[in-house]
């Protein structure tokens, strides 16, 4: 099972970003307003993980849109495509989108499909790791571009790096299996899962749950395309069709998954896997907040510990105007069903 989001930094740096910024100017494209057509840019390989989206596209909840949904991987800068209008909107991270800005982009995140960060350290139902205290003294298995995330959690619970001791990992559960650590660092909604789908149980301790909870699956579009009518009206046809489609897989994660797979017959997914993965994902999607102002809603406080976490990760420059609720706003102006 290929691994989801969060590590997948939607950015590829201030060249990456400069030079896609570039090859999008003076030319058309399916993000750029000029027609009903448009790009919306998803953050890895195509799975249930999108699944709201993918039945938002089936029953033509995007209005008179024609959405053409690209896939995200390991070399799609996701945010670089949207600063060059190759995409009208993008699946990314807040912390990502803070570094594309830093880097000179000029991104707003609109909205979170997550309400909790699916970081968490997963370890074996025999050994579990239930709370921070428990990583004293333990190896944790964690990929290289995970390991500012994991110590920016110690930090806020009171651990040093050297309370723990950081196995490099390929994102590969055998080192836990094989007893070679005694957690690791990945997320709810993809190694629990293929572990549980093996008939291995574990412990997943969410970090959301112990105030590491970074914004995640977070919309993402250039704030020119705000301004502009056009596009400003496609981004919103776009939201609204998006919530409308995960209100419908809330209801029917069963007939999501089952969708994606047929949808998708050439991305190696596995039916009893994207069942499992579709139940899951339910737990950081949904909430009290969402159940009372729509999906993918987000709060000032949310804002106010996202930049609280950025300081911790070393990201300089953002403010809370990195954030643009006035999407959701129009999309739930009659409560919180889209």
């Amino acid at each position: 099972m290929t691994p989801i989001t969060m590590t997948r930094r939607t950015f590829g740096g201030l060249s990456a970003l400069l030079l896609a910024g570039l090859a999008g100017c003076g030319r058309e494209n399916p993000g750029s307003g000029g027609s009903s057509e448009v790009t919306y840019q998803l953050s890895w390989t195509h799975s249930v993980q999108f699944g709201g989206t993918y039945i938002a596209q089936d029953r033509g909840l995007f209005e008179d849109l024609t959405v053409r949904l690209a896939a995200g991987g390991p070399n799609v800068a996701g945010d670089a495509n949207t600063v060059s209008g190759a995409a009208l909107m993008n699946i990314s991270s807040a912390d990502g989108v803070a570094r594309s800005n830093a880097e000179g982009a000029d991104l707003v995140i609109i909205g979170a499909q997550y309400q909790k960060s699916p970081a968490t350290i997963l370890s074996l139902a025999d050994a579990p790791l239930r709370e921070p205290q428990d990583l004293i003294g333990k190896q944790i298995g964690v990929a290289g571009t995970d390991t500012p995330g994991l110590t920016a959690f110690l930090t806020v619970n009171g651990l040093g790096q050297g309370d723990v001791q950081f196995v490099p990992s390929q994102y590969d559960p055998a080192i836990l299996t094989a007893g070679q650590v005694d957690g690791i660092f990945c997320f709810y909604n993809d190694l629990p899962v293929a572990l549980a789908v093996q008939g291995i149980e574990g412990h997943s301790m969410l970090l959301a749950d112990f105030g590491y909870n970074p914004m995640s699956q977070t919309y993402t579009v250039l704030r020119s395309s705000l301004e502009d009518e056009r596009k400003r009206a496609q981004i919103l046809r776009l939201v609204r069709g998006d919530a409308r489609g995960w209100q419908a897989y809330r209801d029917d994660p069963q007939g999501a998954a089952e969708l994606t797979v047929r949808a998708h017959p050439d991305a190696g997914l596995d039916l009893p896997t994207q069942l499992r993965q579709a139940e899951v994902q339910l737990d950081i999607m949904f909430s009290e907040l969402t159940d009372q102002f729509g999906f993918a809603w987000f709060t000032d406080e949310q804002v106010a510990e996202n930049l609280k976490l950025f300081d911790l990760l070393g990201i300089e420059g953002a403010d809370e105007r990195l954030w643009d609720r006035s999407i959701l706003d129009e999309v739930y102006q009659n409560g919180p069903t889209a």
